[in-house]
């Protein structure tokens, strides 16, 4: 848990935490939008709440492809928990290329559990 806190404050207050690329000023209503399309987490199925919100994450880094910020074909929505694991491979500053894959083989292994 402590690895969690430290990469979120490390996220957080990082001087250039989106790589020097400025946001769309489309982006909170493209966010808005995926998330009402895809309101649970994409890996796990689980609801948004109000103190469990559901994260869309960028399959691949804004940072490194801007041009794919405002494309739903690159968007994920993600729980915070599997933000963090699945999409960020446990550090913020790592990504996971297979994350579609990933999260949905994830998804069907909980919807077949026994």
């Amino acid at each position: 848990m402590t690895d969690f806190f430290t990469n979120l404050l490390e996220r957080i207050f990082e001087s250039d935490r989106l790589g020097g690329v400025a946001r769309s000023s489309q982006w909170s209503s493209v966010r808005r939008e995926y998330l009402d399309m895809h309101p649970d987490c994409q890996a796990c199925g689980v609801e948004k709440k109000l103190l469990k919100p559901i994260f869309v994450h960028h399959r691949q880094p804004f940072h490194l492809h801007p041009e794919m910020e405002l494309s739903f074909e690159n968007l994920i929505s993600l729980c915070g928990s599997c933000h963090l694991t699945l999409g960020h491979l446990r550090s913020f500053r790592s990504y996971n290329k297979d994350i579609g894959a990933d999260a949905a083989t994830l998804l069907l292994k909980i919807k077949q559990r026994p």
